[in-house]
């Protein structure tokens, strides 16, 4: 899946800014920036003892010193038409980071898999 993701957030742009999109941790500098990570997978259905299908929830960091409304609103639209389903209830508050001086916001988003 993280192929899968990395492939979609290439080059990713939100109003002529780079904005890199990385797995856990980004060790780059300037912002802003996402993380993502799987955080949860759970069985969907199965028959003869065998998963037949799964649901994995993946969470997006957003990061940045400024209005991140519009990049979360790219990551919404870009991970939408690859088959995910934002997840609302399980996504965070609007954050602000004392130390870091970066507000953050995590999007949780789910997507349906088969068992190969």
């Amino acid at each position: 899946m993280n192929e899968i993701i990395e492939s979609l957030f290439s080059g990713f742009k939100v109003g002529g800014v780079s904005v890199p999109v990385v797995f856990l941790r980004y060790l780059g500098h300037g912002e802003p920036y996402v993380t993502y990570m799987q955080t949860d997978a759970a069985n969907g259905y199965g028959a003869d003892d065998f998963l037949g299908g799964y649901v994995e929830y993946w969470d997006f960091d957003v990061y940045s010193t400024g209005n991140y409304f519009p990049i979360i609103a790219a990551i919404k639209e870009k991970l939408k038409s690859a088959g995910f389903i934002y997840q609302p209830s399980r996504s965070s508050q609007d954050f602000y980071e004392d130390d870091t001086k970066y507000y953050h916001k995590t999007l949780c988003f789910a997507i349906h898999r088969q068992e190969v």
